[in-house]
């Protein structure tokens, strides 16, 4: 705790330092980068307007015929840049100071560079920055609004990827309609920042280091008398009051708390030297306290347990007898009922028997009827087995009378072929032979009726055959399955029979049972009552031997608790060290 005191008190006056310091030294560099800034714009605009200036005097030369206006133009361009050479290329003039890449340049209101230093001649009306501003059109745009700043980013001299923000002021010329521009890199206007700005933290790590040490010596001083309090008091909480008085010179909160913890020791040790004293005392006289209370316990809780046992028999046997009390009431009245059931069942078994013994009777006379009716099918069968062997003679004489139909019509043919060779001595003969080919043709329609008629009547025999066969099969197992049941039913009638004798002795029987378990149950109720006074008995008197256990544990546990105490008492007092 106390290091944390001496790294806050480091902290706090780390930042106390640091933060204005911090904020000093972005205020000074602003300020004098703005300064810078304005200085620099000035700069540009007083060297374009010089040159304007010098536009102006050469001009009134020119126009007084003392010099021409191709000599006056080159002398502003040897002004502002220096004598062109072979290549082309002029010389920045070092006398006019637009920082170290800063310069002077000449433009028409088209972008053609009129003076530059490396590429005059060049028209650039289309150039644009890396972020696709048409710079020459902005510039000439300013020029021609009475003279302004254009602000742009253009690479460093020699270099395509180093892009610097880049400043220029133009303004037009109203004699010969030139566009003058000064031009420069904004970073040159800031290079005295840039100074200032190592300059300040430079003096900032230096106050810094300075302050610290300081700090720190101060902290040293004012955490230390409180890490020797600390220790101290860690002492006296580990129970150690031997150690000497602290000594603190300074007079101020630190010395004030050292007077305060030397007192408050000197008074522990009095007060633990007493508690030790006493609390030897009560521990003698609670262990004696606690001796005499278990020897009467231990003599109450043998009684108690005694009775307890008796208590706990006695309510048994009690709860026992009422249970058979209850159980043999229970019984009773289920012995009754199923006496009541057994007599039921008697009377309904000899229904059962009456019934058994009708069916029998049915059964049998369901027989004969079956037999008479196997006959009846039977019979059926038979005749109409007869009606297709009718059927089929009927057929056979159909087709004799068929052939006979089929002669006579071949034999009325040949009559009237003969009659039509007799000519008219035959013609009675050709009517007779036309009439009996008709009636043999009618004949044998007829026979044809005849023949399909007869054919369905044995088809349809056929089946009533086939159905009355599948009905005497039907008619013969009927008769075997009643047989079947007339048997069966003659051994329900023994079983049944034989049920019933049993039922009536059953039933005498539990005539016999219901009559000694009611003299049963009224000997056990007696003997419940009889349980149930001895366990009330024997539970008030456990009570009170319980009562009288309870009291001296209640005193016995005072006691332990009391002894208990004073060894937690004296273990805390010889936790202290107090010679």
């Amino acid at each position: 705790m106390l290091s944390s005191i001496k790294s806050k008190l480091l902290t706090i006056s780390f930042l106390i330092l640091t933060i204005p310091l911090i904020i000093l030294g972005i205020f000074s560099y602003q300020k004098s980068a703005n300064n810078l800034d304005e200085l620099g714009a000035t700069n540009l605009t007083n060297s374009v307007e010089m040159t304007l200036e010098m536009i102006e005097a050469l001009n009134e030369e020119v126009e007084e015929g003392n010099l021409l206006l191709e000599d006056a133009q080159e002398r502003v361009k040897r002004a502002i840049l220096g004598e062109r050479n072979v290549d082309g290329i002029r010389p920045i003039n070092t006398n006019i100071d637009l920082g170290e890449h800063g310069y002077l340049f000449i433009l028409s209101t088209e972008g053609l560079q009129l003076a530059h230093p490396n590429i005059e001649g060049e028209n650039i009306w289309d150039i644009e920055d890396p972020d696709g501003v048409k710079t020459t059109q902005e510039v000439i745009k300013a020029a021609q609004s009475g003279g302004g700043l254009t602000y742009f980013d253009w690479p460093l001299p020699g270099t395509e990827d180093d892009i610097e923000p880049k400043v220029s002021y133009s303004k037009e010329d109203p004699y010969w309609g030139w566009v003058i521009v000064s031009s420069t890199y904004m970073l040159d206007f800031n290079k005295p920042a840039e100074e200032l700005k190592s300059l300040i933290i430079i003096l900032t790590v230096i106050t810094l280091i300075i302050g610290s040490f300081i700090v720190w010596i101060s902290s040293h001083r004012i955490a230390q008398p409180i890490q020797n309090v600390t220790e101290h008091m860690k002492s006296l909480a580990e129970g150690d009051l031997t150690q000497e008085q602290i000594k603190i010179q300074s007079k101020d909160e630190t010395g004030q708390l050292a007077v305060a913890l030397n007192e408050m020791r000197s008074q522990l040790q009095y007060i633990m030297r007493e508690v030790s004293e006493s609390s030897v005392g009560l521990s003698n006289q609670s262990n004696a306290l606690t001796q005499s209370s278990n020897e009467v316990t231990l003599a109450t809780e043998q009684v108690a347990q005694t009775m307890q046992e008796l208590a706990t028999g006695a309510e048994t046997q009690a709860n026992h007898a009422t249970n058979l009390s209850e159980e043999m009431s229970s019984f009773t009245t289920k012995v009754q009922e199923a006496n009541e059931d057994g007599a039921y069942i008697q009377r309904a078994s000899g229904k059962v028997i009456d019934m058994t013994s009708e069916g029998t009777t049915l059964m049998e006379t369901s027989t004969k009827q079956m037999a008479k009716i196997d006959r009846i099918v039977q019979d059926a069968v038979e005749k109409v087995e007869g009606l297709d062997t009718h059927a089929q003679e009927i057929s056979q004489l159909v087709g004799v009378i068929q052939d006979i139909a089929d002669q006579t019509n071949l034999l009325a043919l040949n009559a009237a072929i003969e009659a039509a060779r007799a000519g008219e001595h035959g013609q009675g003969f050709a009517v007779v032979a036309n009439e009996v080919r008709t009636l043999a043709e009618e004949s044998s329609q007829s026979v044809t009726n005849i023949t399909d008629i007869v054919s369905r009547i044995q088809s349809e025999s056929e089946m009533v055959s086939a159905s009355l066969q599948d009905s005497y099969k039907e008619v013969a197992q009927g008769t075997e399955q009643i047989m079947t049941t007339g048997e069966m039913f003659k051994e329900i009638t023994s079983a049944v029979t034989g049920m019933a004798h049993r039922i009536r002795q059953i039933s005498e029987n539990l005539n016999e049972i219901s009559t000694n378990t009611i003299a049963m149950n009224g000997s056990v109720q007696e003997i419940a009552a009889i349980s149930e006074e001895a366990a009330a008995g024997v539970e008030q008197t456990s009570a009170s031997t319980q009562q009288t256990s309870a009291s001296m544990e209640e005193v016995a546990a005072s006691s332990h608790d009391l002894a208990k105490l004073a060894e937690e008492l004296n273990e805390l007092v010889t936790q202290f060290t107090l010679d």
